[in-house]
Protein backbone atom coordinates (compact mmCIF):
# COMPACT_ATOMS: atom_id res chain seq x y z
CA UNK A 1 0.00 0.00 0.00
CA UNK A 2 1.58 3.34 -1.00
CA UNK A 3 2.11 6.50 1.03
CA UNK A 4 -1.17 8.05 -0.13
CA UNK A 5 -3.30 5.42 1.54
CA UNK A 6 -4.99 5.31 4.88
CA UNK A 7 -1.98 4.07 6.80
CA UNK A 8 -0.33 7.50 6.66
CA UNK A 9 -3.14 9.00 8.70
CA UNK A 10 -2.55 6.48 11.46
CA UNK A 11 1.16 7.32 11.73
CA UNK A 12 0.69 11.06 12.04
CA UNK A 13 0.81 12.91 15.39
CA UNK A 14 -2.54 13.55 17.14
CA UNK A 15 -2.38 17.29 16.35
CA UNK A 16 -1.47 16.69 12.70
CA UNK A 17 -4.18 14.04 12.40
CA UNK A 18 -6.75 16.44 13.83
CA UNK A 19 -5.77 19.20 11.39
CA UNK A 20 -5.80 16.75 8.50
CA UNK A 21 -9.25 15.50 9.52
CA UNK A 22 -10.67 19.03 9.80
CA UNK A 23 -9.20 19.96 6.41
CA UNK A 24 -10.50 16.80 4.72
CA UNK A 25 -14.00 17.21 6.14
CA UNK A 26 -14.03 20.92 5.21
CA UNK A 27 -13.07 20.14 1.59
CA UNK A 28 -15.71 17.40 1.46
CA UNK A 29 -18.28 19.89 2.78
CA UNK A 30 -17.26 22.45 0.14
CA UNK A 31 -17.56 19.92 -2.70
CA UNK A 32 -20.93 18.80 -1.37
CA UNK A 33 -22.04 22.46 -1.32
CA UNK A 34 -21.12 22.81 -4.98
CA UNK A 35 -22.98 19.56 -5.65
CA UNK A 36 -25.97 20.93 -3.74
CA UNK A 37 -26.04 23.95 -6.04
CA UNK A 38 -26.08 21.78 -9.15
CA UNK A 39 -28.53 19.29 -7.65
CA UNK A 40 -31.14 21.94 -6.91
CA UNK A 41 -30.71 24.31 -9.84
CA UNK A 42 -33.19 22.61 -12.13
CA UNK A 43 -35.89 22.45 -9.47
CA UNK A 44 -35.50 26.18 -8.79
CA UNK A 45 -35.77 27.26 -12.43
CA UNK A 46 -38.20 24.55 -13.61
CA UNK A 47 -41.39 26.68 -13.33
CA UNK A 48 -39.86 29.20 -15.76
CA UNK A 49 -37.49 27.06 -17.85
CA UNK A 50 -39.64 24.04 -18.67
CA UNK A 51 -42.48 26.01 -20.34
CA UNK A 52 -39.86 27.91 -22.38
CA UNK A 53 -38.51 24.59 -23.68
CA UNK A 54 -42.02 23.23 -24.32
CA UNK A 55 -41.70 20.54 -21.61
CA UNK A 56 -44.93 19.63 -19.77
CA UNK A 57 -45.28 18.58 -16.12
CA UNK A 58 -45.22 14.84 -16.79
CA UNK A 59 -42.04 15.17 -18.89
CA UNK A 60 -40.54 17.42 -16.23
CA UNK A 61 -41.14 14.62 -13.74
CA UNK A 62 -39.41 12.22 -16.11
CA UNK A 63 -36.36 14.49 -16.32
CA UNK A 64 -36.19 14.76 -12.52
CA UNK A 65 -36.54 10.99 -12.28
CA UNK A 66 -33.88 10.25 -14.90
CA UNK A 67 -31.44 12.47 -13.03
CA UNK A 68 -31.78 9.93 -10.25
CA UNK A 69 -31.21 7.07 -12.71
CA UNK A 70 -27.83 8.65 -13.33
CA UNK A 71 -27.46 8.89 -9.56
CA UNK A 72 -28.02 5.13 -9.21
CA UNK A 73 -25.19 4.39 -11.62
CA UNK A 74 -22.97 7.07 -10.10
CA UNK A 75 -23.46 5.85 -6.53
CA UNK A 76 -22.65 2.25 -7.47
CA UNK A 77 -19.60 3.18 -9.53
CA UNK A 78 -18.46 5.84 -7.08
CA UNK A 79 -18.76 3.53 -4.10
CA UNK A 80 -17.16 0.53 -5.76
CA UNK A 81 -14.26 2.33 -7.45
CA UNK A 82 -13.51 4.62 -4.50
CA UNK A 83 -12.58 1.36 -2.76
CA UNK A 84 -10.16 0.59 -5.61
CA UNK A 85 -8.94 3.89 -7.12
CA UNK A 86 -9.16 5.91 -3.91
CA UNK A 87 -11.78 8.23 -2.40
CA UNK A 88 -10.09 11.42 -3.60
CA UNK A 89 -9.54 10.27 -7.16
CA UNK A 90 -13.17 9.23 -7.43
CA UNK A 91 -14.30 12.62 -6.12
CA UNK A 92 -12.14 14.41 -8.70
CA UNK A 93 -13.69 12.50 -11.58
CA UNK A 94 -17.22 12.82 -10.21
CA UNK A 95 -17.00 16.57 -9.49
CA UNK A 96 -15.67 17.23 -12.99
CA UNK A 97 -18.58 15.26 -14.44
CA UNK A 98 -21.43 17.06 -12.68
CA UNK A 99 -19.75 20.47 -13.21
CA UNK A 100 -19.33 20.10 -16.96
CA UNK A 101 -22.84 18.78 -17.56
CA UNK A 102 -24.39 21.48 -15.38
CA UNK A 103 -22.64 23.99 -17.62
CA UNK A 104 -23.99 22.20 -20.72
CA UNK A 105 -27.55 22.89 -19.49
CA UNK A 106 -27.43 26.35 -21.05
CA UNK A 107 -27.33 24.64 -24.46
CA UNK A 108 -30.41 22.48 -23.87
CA UNK A 109 -33.03 22.86 -26.59
CA UNK A 110 -35.81 20.55 -25.45
CA UNK A 111 -36.82 17.39 -23.63
CA UNK A 112 -34.21 14.99 -25.07
CA UNK A 113 -31.16 17.21 -24.60
CA UNK A 114 -32.24 18.13 -21.07
CA UNK A 115 -32.78 14.46 -20.26
CA UNK A 116 -29.28 13.42 -21.39
CA UNK A 117 -27.61 16.31 -19.58
CA UNK A 118 -29.37 15.61 -16.29
CA UNK A 119 -28.54 11.89 -16.41
CA UNK A 120 -24.83 12.74 -16.48
CA UNK A 121 -25.27 15.37 -13.76
CA UNK A 122 -26.86 12.60 -11.68
CA UNK A 123 -23.93 10.24 -12.33
CA UNK A 124 -21.49 12.82 -10.97
CA UNK A 125 -23.62 13.68 -7.96
CA UNK A 126 -24.19 10.05 -7.00
CA UNK A 127 -20.47 9.24 -7.21
CA UNK A 128 -19.43 12.26 -5.11
CA UNK A 129 -21.79 11.31 -2.29
CA UNK A 130 -20.54 7.73 -2.11
CA UNK A 131 -16.84 8.66 -2.18
CA UNK A 132 -17.31 11.66 0.12
CA UNK A 133 -19.06 9.68 2.85
CA UNK A 134 -16.26 7.13 2.92
CA UNK A 135 -13.58 9.84 2.98
CA UNK A 136 -15.27 11.73 5.84
CA UNK A 137 -15.74 8.65 8.00
CA UNK A 138 -12.14 7.53 7.54
CA UNK A 139 -10.79 11.03 8.29
CA UNK A 140 -12.68 11.41 11.58
CA UNK A 141 -11.45 10.51 15.05
CA UNK A 142 -13.22 7.71 16.99
CA UNK A 143 -16.57 8.80 18.37
CA UNK A 144 -17.03 11.48 15.71
CA UNK A 145 -17.73 9.38 12.63
CA UNK A 146 -21.43 10.17 12.15
CA UNK A 147 -20.89 13.83 12.96
CA UNK A 148 -18.06 14.01 10.40
CA UNK A 149 -20.27 12.55 7.67
CA UNK A 150 -23.23 14.80 8.50
CA UNK A 151 -21.01 17.91 8.54
CA UNK A 152 -19.59 16.96 5.16
CA UNK A 153 -23.01 16.10 3.74
CA UNK A 154 -24.52 19.33 5.12
CA UNK A 155 -22.66 21.10 2.36
CA UNK A 156 -25.41 19.98 -0.01
CA UNK A 157 -28.23 21.96 1.67
CA UNK A 158 -25.81 24.86 2.29
CA UNK A 159 -25.24 25.03 -1.44
CA UNK A 160 -28.97 24.60 -2.08
CA UNK A 161 -29.84 27.40 0.34
CA UNK A 162 -27.28 29.79 -1.16
CA UNK A 163 -28.41 29.19 -4.72
CA UNK A 164 -32.06 29.60 -3.66
CA UNK A 165 -31.28 33.03 -2.19
CA UNK A 166 -29.21 34.00 -5.20
CA UNK A 167 -31.93 32.88 -7.59
CA UNK A 168 -34.67 34.74 -5.71
CA UNK A 169 -32.72 38.00 -5.88
CA UNK A 170 -31.05 37.84 -9.31
CA UNK A 171 -32.79 35.41 -11.66
CA UNK A 172 -35.33 37.99 -12.81
CA UNK A 173 -32.56 40.35 -13.92
CA UNK A 174 -29.77 37.96 -14.95
CA UNK A 175 -31.86 35.13 -16.37
CA UNK A 176 -31.81 31.41 -15.62
CA UNK A 177 -28.66 30.72 -17.66
CA UNK A 178 -26.55 32.71 -15.18
CA UNK A 179 -27.32 30.13 -12.50
CA UNK A 180 -26.00 27.26 -14.62
CA UNK A 181 -22.85 29.20 -15.53
CA UNK A 182 -22.16 29.61 -11.81
CA UNK A 183 -23.08 26.01 -11.01
CA UNK A 184 -20.82 24.68 -13.76
CA UNK A 185 -17.78 26.94 -13.62
CA UNK A 186 -17.34 27.37 -9.85
CA UNK A 187 -16.69 23.66 -9.13
CA UNK A 188 -14.20 23.48 -12.00
CA UNK A 189 -12.26 26.43 -10.55
CA UNK A 190 -12.18 24.89 -7.06
CA UNK A 191 -11.51 21.31 -8.18
CA UNK A 192 -7.71 21.51 -7.58
CA UNK A 193 -8.36 21.75 -3.82
CA UNK A 194 -9.11 18.04 -3.86
CA UNK A 195 -5.47 17.36 -4.80
CA UNK A 196 -4.47 18.37 -1.26
CA UNK A 197 -6.39 15.44 0.22
CA UNK A 198 -4.82 12.02 0.80
CA UNK A 199 -6.05 9.41 -1.66
CA UNK A 200 -7.60 6.84 0.68
CA UNK A 201 -7.64 3.45 -1.02
CA UNK A 202 -8.31 0.61 1.43
CA UNK A 203 -8.92 -2.09 -1.17
CA UNK A 204 -5.97 -4.13 -2.46
CA UNK A 205 -5.28 -4.35 -6.16
CA UNK A 206 -6.80 -7.46 -7.64
CA UNK A 207 -9.63 -7.53 -5.12
CA UNK A 208 -12.68 -9.46 -6.30
CA UNK A 209 -14.81 -7.25 -8.46
CA UNK A 210 -18.35 -6.71 -9.59
CA UNK A 211 -20.70 -9.49 -8.60
CA UNK A 212 -18.39 -10.95 -5.94
CA UNK A 213 -17.99 -7.56 -4.28
CA UNK A 214 -21.78 -7.06 -4.11
CA UNK A 215 -22.11 -10.54 -2.58
CA UNK A 216 -19.84 -9.41 0.28
CA UNK A 217 -22.64 -7.10 1.45
CA UNK A 218 -24.70 -10.20 2.29
CA UNK A 219 -22.01 -12.34 3.92
CA UNK A 220 -21.22 -12.90 7.60
CA UNK A 221 -24.74 -12.12 8.78
CA UNK A 222 -24.93 -8.76 6.97
CA UNK A 223 -27.90 -9.69 4.74
CA UNK A 224 -30.63 -8.43 7.10
CA UNK A 225 -28.73 -5.22 7.85
CA UNK A 226 -28.14 -4.57 4.14
CA UNK A 227 -31.80 -5.12 3.23
CA UNK A 228 -33.05 -2.86 6.05
CA UNK A 229 -30.59 -0.14 5.06
CA UNK A 230 -31.76 -0.35 1.46
CA UNK A 231 -35.43 0.00 2.48
CA UNK A 232 -34.63 3.06 4.59
CA UNK A 233 -32.64 4.74 1.83
CA UNK A 234 -35.25 3.89 -0.81
CA UNK A 235 -38.27 5.45 0.89
CA UNK A 236 -36.44 8.39 2.50
CA UNK A 237 -34.82 9.45 -0.76
CA UNK A 238 -38.17 9.18 -2.56
CA UNK A 239 -39.64 11.78 -0.20
CA UNK A 240 -36.57 14.03 -0.09
CA UNK A 241 -36.08 14.30 -3.83
CA UNK A 242 -39.78 14.85 -4.40
CA UNK A 243 -39.41 17.90 -2.13
CA UNK A 244 -36.13 19.09 -3.66
CA UNK A 245 -37.38 18.87 -7.24
CA UNK A 246 -41.02 19.86 -6.90
CA UNK A 247 -41.15 22.28 -3.97
CA UNK A 248 -41.12 25.56 -5.97
CA UNK A 249 -43.69 24.11 -8.39
CA UNK A 250 -45.89 22.84 -5.52
CA UNK A 251 -45.82 26.36 -4.07
CA UNK A 252 -46.90 27.97 -7.34
CA UNK A 253 -49.66 25.32 -7.65
CA UNK A 254 -50.98 26.67 -4.33
CA UNK A 255 -51.07 30.14 -5.91
CA UNK A 256 -47.99 31.44 -4.13
CA UNK A 257 -45.46 33.41 -6.20
CA UNK A 258 -42.30 32.01 -7.76
CA UNK A 259 -40.32 34.02 -5.19
CA UNK A 260 -42.34 32.34 -2.42
CA UNK A 261 -41.37 28.99 -3.93
CA UNK A 262 -37.70 29.92 -3.96
CA UNK A 263 -38.05 31.13 -0.36
CA UNK A 264 -39.56 27.76 0.57
CA UNK A 265 -36.59 26.00 -1.06
CA UNK A 266 -34.27 28.21 1.02
CA UNK A 267 -35.98 27.33 4.32
CA UNK A 268 -36.10 23.65 3.40
CA UNK A 269 -32.33 23.75 2.99
CA UNK A 270 -31.82 25.72 6.21
CA UNK A 271 -33.75 22.95 7.98
CA UNK A 272 -31.54 20.36 6.27
CA UNK A 273 -28.36 22.05 7.53
CA UNK A 274 -29.62 22.24 11.12
CA UNK A 275 -30.87 18.67 11.02
CA UNK A 276 -27.58 17.32 9.70
CA UNK A 277 -25.48 19.01 12.36
CA UNK A 278 -27.79 18.56 15.35
CA UNK A 279 -28.89 14.98 14.63
CA UNK A 280 -25.31 13.99 13.80
CA UNK A 281 -24.11 15.36 17.15
CA UNK A 282 -26.96 13.62 18.99
CA UNK A 283 -26.20 10.25 17.37
CA UNK A 284 -22.49 10.40 18.23
CA UNK A 285 -23.36 11.41 21.80
CA UNK A 286 -26.46 9.28 22.54
CA UNK A 287 -26.33 6.63 19.81
CA UNK A 288 -28.71 6.10 16.88
CA UNK A 289 -31.02 3.62 18.64
CA UNK A 290 -33.27 6.34 20.10
CA UNK A 291 -32.49 9.35 17.92
CA UNK A 292 -33.25 7.94 14.45
CA UNK A 293 -36.67 6.32 15.18
CA UNK A 294 -37.86 9.51 16.92
CA UNK A 295 -36.65 11.63 14.00
CA UNK A 296 -38.68 9.58 11.53
CA UNK A 297 -41.82 9.82 13.66
CA UNK A 298 -41.45 13.61 13.84
CA UNK A 299 -40.80 13.62 10.08
CA UNK A 300 -44.35 12.32 9.53
CA UNK A 301 -45.80 15.12 11.65
CA UNK A 302 -43.99 17.70 9.54
CA UNK A 303 -45.39 16.22 6.32
CA UNK A 304 -48.92 16.38 7.69
CA UNK A 305 -48.30 20.02 8.60
CA UNK A 306 -47.20 20.74 5.02
CA UNK A 307 -50.32 19.14 3.59
CA UNK A 308 -52.83 21.05 5.76
CA UNK A 309 -51.17 24.50 5.95
CA UNK A 310 -52.93 27.10 3.81
CA UNK A 311 -51.06 30.32 4.60
CA UNK A 312 -47.41 31.06 3.92
CA UNK A 313 -45.94 31.30 7.44
CA UNK A 314 -47.16 27.96 8.86
CA UNK A 315 -46.31 26.32 5.53
CA UNK A 316 -42.74 27.61 5.67
CA UNK A 317 -42.44 26.41 9.27
CA UNK A 318 -43.62 22.93 8.26
CA UNK A 319 -41.25 22.90 5.29
CA UNK A 320 -38.32 23.82 7.55
CA UNK A 321 -39.23 21.04 10.00
CA UNK A 322 -39.44 18.51 7.17
CA UNK A 323 -36.03 19.62 5.87
CA UNK A 324 -34.54 19.34 9.38
CA UNK A 325 -35.81 15.80 9.91
CA UNK A 326 -35.72 14.46 6.35
CA UNK A 327 -32.22 15.36 5.28
CA UNK A 328 -30.84 15.23 8.81
CA UNK A 329 -31.97 11.61 9.13
CA UNK A 330 -30.76 10.76 5.63
CA UNK A 331 -27.29 12.16 6.22
CA UNK A 332 -27.06 10.43 9.58
CA UNK A 333 -27.93 7.16 7.86
CA UNK A 334 -24.91 7.73 5.57
CA UNK A 335 -22.66 7.87 8.63
CA UNK A 336 -24.33 4.93 10.38
CA UNK A 337 -24.21 2.84 7.19
CA UNK A 338 -20.48 3.48 6.72
CA UNK A 339 -19.87 1.97 10.16
CA UNK A 340 -21.89 -1.16 9.41
CA UNK A 341 -19.35 -2.47 6.88
CA UNK A 342 -15.63 -3.32 7.06
CA UNK A 343 -13.20 -0.88 5.51
CA UNK A 344 -12.55 -2.90 2.36
CA UNK A 345 -16.21 -2.74 1.27
CA UNK A 346 -17.22 0.49 3.01
CA UNK A 347 -17.45 2.51 -0.18
CA UNK A 348 -19.51 -0.19 -1.84
CA UNK A 349 -21.78 -0.50 1.21
CA UNK A 350 -22.53 3.23 1.25
CA UNK A 351 -22.65 3.42 -2.54
CA UNK A 352 -25.13 0.56 -2.87
CA UNK A 353 -27.38 2.14 -0.23
CA UNK A 354 -27.24 5.47 -2.04
CA UNK A 355 -27.95 3.71 -5.34
CA UNK A 356 -31.06 2.05 -3.91
CA UNK A 357 -32.00 5.44 -2.48
CA UNK A 358 -31.67 6.93 -5.93
CA UNK A 359 -34.11 4.35 -7.24
CA UNK A 360 -36.55 5.65 -4.64
CA UNK A 361 -35.79 9.19 -5.71
CA UNK A 362 -36.78 8.23 -9.24
CA UNK A 363 -40.17 7.02 -8.03
CA UNK A 364 -40.84 10.08 -5.85
CA UNK A 365 -40.50 12.90 -8.42
CA UNK A 366 -42.08 10.79 -11.17
CA UNK A 367 -45.11 9.96 -8.99
CA UNK A 368 -45.51 13.62 -8.04
CA UNK A 369 -45.58 14.61 -11.71
CA UNK A 370 -48.27 12.01 -12.43
CA UNK A 371 -50.39 13.12 -9.45
CA UNK A 372 -50.24 16.76 -10.56
CA UNK A 373 -50.82 15.88 -14.22
CA UNK A 374 -53.93 13.89 -13.29
CA UNK A 375 -55.42 16.79 -11.33
CA UNK A 376 -54.28 16.00 -7.80
CA UNK A 377 -53.30 19.04 -5.77
CA UNK A 378 -50.14 19.78 -3.78
CA UNK A 379 -51.77 18.46 -0.59
CA UNK A 380 -52.36 15.11 -2.27
CA UNK A 381 -48.71 14.94 -3.34
CA UNK A 382 -47.46 15.58 0.19
CA UNK A 383 -49.91 13.16 1.85
CA UNK A 384 -48.85 10.43 -0.57
CA UNK A 385 -45.41 10.50 1.10
CA UNK A 386 -46.67 9.73 4.62
CA UNK A 387 -46.98 5.92 4.13
CA UNK A 388 -43.40 5.86 2.84
CA UNK A 389 -42.11 7.48 6.02
CA UNK A 390 -44.10 5.02 8.14
CA UNK A 391 -42.27 2.19 6.35
CA UNK A 392 -38.94 3.96 6.90
CA UNK A 393 -39.65 4.43 10.61
CA UNK A 394 -40.40 0.72 11.02
CA UNK A 395 -37.24 -0.26 9.11
CA UNK A 396 -35.08 2.14 11.15
CA UNK A 397 -36.45 0.71 14.39
CA UNK A 398 -35.75 -2.84 13.19
CA UNK A 399 -32.20 -1.88 12.14
CA UNK A 400 -31.49 -0.32 15.52
CA UNK A 401 -32.74 -3.47 17.29
CA UNK A 402 -30.60 -5.62 14.99
CA UNK A 403 -27.56 -3.39 15.51
CA UNK A 404 -27.89 -3.34 19.32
Amino acid sequence: MDSSTIGVMREASPEASKKSAVFAIAICCLMMALEGVDNQLLGIVAPQLMPQLGINKADTGTIFAMTQVGGVLGALLGGRYSDVWGRRNMMLLACATFSLFTLFTVFATGFLSMLVIRVFVGVGIGAVMAAGAGLAVESASPGNHVKAVTIAMSGMPIGGALISVFAASTMASLGWKSLFYIGGLLPLVLLPLLLFLPNKRPARQGQAGGRTAIAALFKDGRHVVTLLVWVIFFVTAAVIYLQLNWLPTLMTERHFTLTDGQTAAFWFNIGCIGGAWILGFCIDKFGPKLVLPLAYLAFMAGLVGMSVSVSLTPLLISITIVGFLAMGSYYCMNGVTALLYPEEIRGLGVGSALAVGRVGSIIGPFAAGLILQSGGGPGAVVMATVPAIIIAAVAVSALMIRRA
